[in-house]
């Protein structure tokens, strides 16, 4: 017993350690929003005061009224995440690729004496949690440093899946002459998994009882939730619009269900183990996000558009934290409010049914742990290419390449990601 209570206590030192790797694992349904739609993702999502397809009802509800045929829209999303790693001098890097619906829905507009009034239902991946993360490398802490885990070859690989969809109901009503609100009803549901493969080994024999540790742990987490988003629409003349979005606080209810097993392999050729499962039940509140816009409409075919999304991720709460090292007041230490910025153009070439786009995402992550260092925050580049046939069809494609960087303080360990995403949609109005 004694011996195995000792390698326990070396099982959590690792776990903690090699937490450190994940840069502390936040909370996954903060500030990770994906994107929706291949047009307003060419010109880096600034699509507040555009607004003017089947998304309006993720970017901005009063979008609907200007959509004056019934249109359906359906659209696919890939992303390759690739993730380089630094762990103690030795370098690794994995990915993940995953192809997923992106966006499906229909707008009804509805013939009214005067404006508009259109009515709106769809189904949006608003989060993505697809990603993969694997740290080899030798601790070489001296022992006055790291008493529990200097001289170990340590292995860990996590894959991390899934995302959240957003079932939408909505509609728009011009209130006066290029003037418009709207509103959407969002019940999200999805789910996330999370897989850890942990290994440690006394390569040097340092350790005169263990040879080897083998960790594994599994998450995986059902949510739901109910959340709403009011918009407004309004042109300045024939040239210029402004858009403002403020989305309501969302509640996920969440349902977890994790399974760790450890394996501990002795010098002597014995082994023992230990398994443990487990469900937790809890709520997260999010905080209010506000959301503005404006765009100018140029001649000839021009548009250029900006959008700034403000969050403070600081108001975040659990219902009940679901572990005994988490609290509430994480959320005010180790995150920060947040300032999303969005710039993009499109030029129309009518003679070819052609629209180019090109934009630039600045989306700064929210989790910011005392030992992390963000040595750069998210950014993206974006370009994008549309047809439209026929006056009746559209075709859509984006491209977007994101890189951002962390590491610990002292360098030790490093997590510098870069991600591919491609975007294809596609609308038919009559």
């Amino acid at each position: 017993m004694f011996r195995l209570s000792k390698y326990i206590l070396l099982a959590v030192a690792l776990i903690f350690l090699l937490a450190q790797p994940t840069l502390a694992q936040p909370e996954v349904t903060v500030g990770n929003d994906f994107g929706v739609g291949a047009r307003a993702m060419g010109r880096g999502g600034a699509f507040i005061s555009v607004a003017d397809d089947s998304t309006a009802l993720y970017w901005n509800p009063a979008g609907l009224s200007r959509i004056k045929r019934i249109e359906f829209f359906g659209g696919l999303s890939h992303e390759k995440l690739e993730t380089a790693t630094e762990y103690f001098g030795s370098s690794n890097s994995t990915f993940s690729s995953n192809t997923r619906p992106n966006s499906f829905g229909v707008v009804f507009p509805v013939s009214v004496y005067r404006g508009g009034l259109a009515f709106a239902l769809a189904v949006n991946r608003v989060q993505s949690f697809d990603s993969r993360t694997q740290f080899r490398g030798f601790n070489n802490s001296a022992e006055e440093e790291d008493p529990e885990l200097y001289q170990l070859s340590i292995a860990e690989l996590s894959d991390e899946s899934d995302g959240i969809y957003s079932w939408s109901f909505g509609a728009a009503v011009d209130i006066a002459p290029g003037v418009s609100i709207g509103g959407s009803l969002n019940f999200l549901s999805g789910n996330y998994l999370y897989e850890l493969e942990l290994d440690a080994d006394d390569t040097t024999g340092i350790d005169p009882g263990i040879a080897g540790l083998n960790y594994r742990d599994s998450l995986d987490s059902d949510y739901f939730g109910v959340a709403g988003k009011v918009g407004l629409l309004a042109s300045i003349g024939k040239q210029i619009r402004i858009g403002a979005t403020v989305d309501v606080p969302l509640n996920f209810s969440v349902d977890e269900y994790w399974i760790q097993d450890s394996y501990y392999l002795y010098d002597d050729g014995t082994n023992e183990s230990e398994n443990d499962d487990g469900v937790f039940s809890y709520d997260i509140s999010r905080p209010f996000r506000f959301g503005g816009g404006i765009a100018a409409y140029l001649p000839p075919g021009v548009i250029i558009s900006a959008d700034a999304l403000y969050t403070d991720w600081t108001q975040t709460k659990y219902s009940d934290p679901p572990s005994e090292d988490i609290s509430n007041e994480d959320f005010k230490d180790d995150y920060r409010d947040a300032l999303q910025l969005r710039i993009g153009g499109e030029y129309a070439i009518p003679s070819m049914g052609l629209r180019i786009r090109a934009g630039y995402l600045f989306d700064p992550l929210p989790y910011t742990p005392e030992g992390t260092t963000i040595d750069s925050d998210r950014r993206f580049v974006t370009a994008g290419i549309g047809m439209i046939l026929g006056r009746i069809l559209s075709l859509d494609v984006a491209y977007m390449r994101g890189f951002w960087k962390e590491s610990s303080d002292d360098g030790v360990i490093v997590k510098d990601r870069n991600s591919n995403r491609i975007f294809l949609s596609t609308g038919y109005r009559f």
